[in-house]
């Protein structure tokens, strides 16, 4: 039986999405001997061989997550294979060799490493070509919801054959019955629960991707704004040219009181001009993540434009977040959106932007006033809550199932004087 496991380990190695190590394979001996004790010392051959297939599938979920959806698939073809190559060899060899003559000694030994030897290479051939066909990477198999989907399947298939071909008859018996339905139910369990890893995996794939088109967006705003800013230099550098040519004139005449009244009427009024074009975005330049940058300097830039007075403090630099990226974008995205839209129904639109790096982590910290509807604070994270008309009211909620996610991370909401506080700490673990 020890032989027999081995085999099964060996094609579950030669079908392997990835190269497996030593210390893997061994990992995949001792648990396929684990999970085959009821077929040992029990012999419990279906039941057995059911404990032996989820073993299968948990360890292909386990090792290289990257790979999991095909670990499984290409697990379960392994198990398959063990079991066609193993019956096809066994029959091809008797067929050749008399039986008499198969049960010498020494002649045993020698038909049992020509079986081995033959079974390695017929795994190791289906394995080269099955992973060139399956794992190409074209097509539907592209996608890892698309394989959970064939895992689902492949499993289904499998258990409805060990159970409805290799269990015994009932013989009338309703606890054994019973008993073959419980394993039934067990095997669709397994089924229904890639179905729900692949609808899970398939709905984050999609946020991840919703969030990437909108860093890109960002980022394409920050670029864009970026370059209006370098023409605008451009331009001011020419009209200082000219402006300096123009005062030349007045001295070269001696005329103070003309250079005074040029001054006052045309140079000094264009300090507003050059005050506005200010929008403090040098404190960004602080930001050392480009996408968490991008998406700052766009909101900034479009809450300056729609006449808020915005505030960017960043003294000091800060390389990371001590979170993904994406997830930061999202919440980063979700309130400051909520605190430009606030902030725009005051009179006095303001919007201050705190991050500091200190000891412990980072601080991130948004503020802007706001027009009190008189909600409650803890109204506000509800699902479907909203002060806006039209609004689903599920950003807030979201941002918080995000952070909810994160052991490092916490969240402090105020409201106090017509001022809107989210203070947010990133922590070191």
């Amino acid at each position: 039986m020890l032989l027999s496991f081995f085999q099964l380990s060996l094609a579950i190695r030669n079908v392997w999405p990835k190269r497996m190590n030593l210390q893997a394979f061994i990992m995949l001996y001792i648990l396929l001997l684990l999970a085959g004790m009821p077929v040992t010392l029990l012999s419990c051959i279906p039941y057995g061989l059911f404990g032996i297939l989820a073993a299968v599938c948990i360890y292909g979920l386990v090792i290289c997550r990257d790979t999991a959806p095909q670990n499984v698939c290409m697990g379960m073809i392994g198990f398959v294979l063990t079991f066609v190559a193993d019956n096809f060899l066994t029959l091809f060899l008797h067929t050749l060799i008399p039986l008499s003559f198969i049960n010498r000694q020494f002649v045993s030994f020698g038909v049992r490493m020509i079986h081995i030897l033959l079974f390695y290479l017929i795994t190791l051939f289906s394995g080269r070509l099955l992973r060139k066909l399956l794992l190409s990477g074209k097509g539907i198999l592209r996608l890892p919801q698309a394989w959970y989907l064939i895992d689902a399947a492949l499993l289904l298939l499998i258990t409805i054959y060990l159970f409805d071909d290799l269990i015994p008859g009932q013989d009338g018996s309703v606890g054994r019955m019973i008993y073959n339905n419980v394993l039934h139910i067990a095997g669709y369990l397994l089924v229904m629960l890639f179905l729900l890893l692949a609808m899970r995996l398939s709905y984050l794939e999609q946020i991840q991707t919703e969030a990437r088109q909108r860093a890109l967006l960002d980022l394409q705003d920050y670029t864009h704004n970026l370059e209006a800013m370098y023409n605008g230099l451009r331009s001011f550098k020419h009209d200082y040219i000219n402006i300096l040519l123009s005062m030349s004139g007045y001295i070269e005449n001696n005329d103070i009181d003309g250079l005074k009244e040029f001054f006052e009427n045309k140079i000094f009024p264009t300090k507003n001009l050059i005050d506005q074009g200010d929008y403090k975005l040098n404190q960004l330049g602080n930001i050392g993540v480009l996408e968490i940058k991008s998406l700052l300097c766009a909101k900034m830039i479009y809450a300056h434009e729609s006449g808020i007075d915005v505030t960017i403090d960043i003294p000091d630099r800060v390389d990371s977040f001590l979170m993904d990226t994406v997830d930061l974008a999202r919440i980063l995205g979700i309130f400051l959106d909520n605190a430009i839209e606030a902030a725009l129904e005051t009179q006095l639109p303001q919007l201050g932007l705190n991050i500091i790096q200190n000891d412990t982590g980072v601080s991130v910290i948004i503020s802007n006033c706001f027009q009190d509807h008189g909600a409650m604070l803890h109204k506000l994270k509800q699902k479907g809550f909203s002060t806006k008309p039209g609004h689903q009211g599920i950003g807030l909620l979201n941002a918080q199932k995000i952070i909810n996610s994160y052991d490092n991370v916490l969240l402090e909401t105020t409201m106090q004087r017509g001022c809107f506080t989210q203070h947010m700490e990133l922590a070191t673990v």
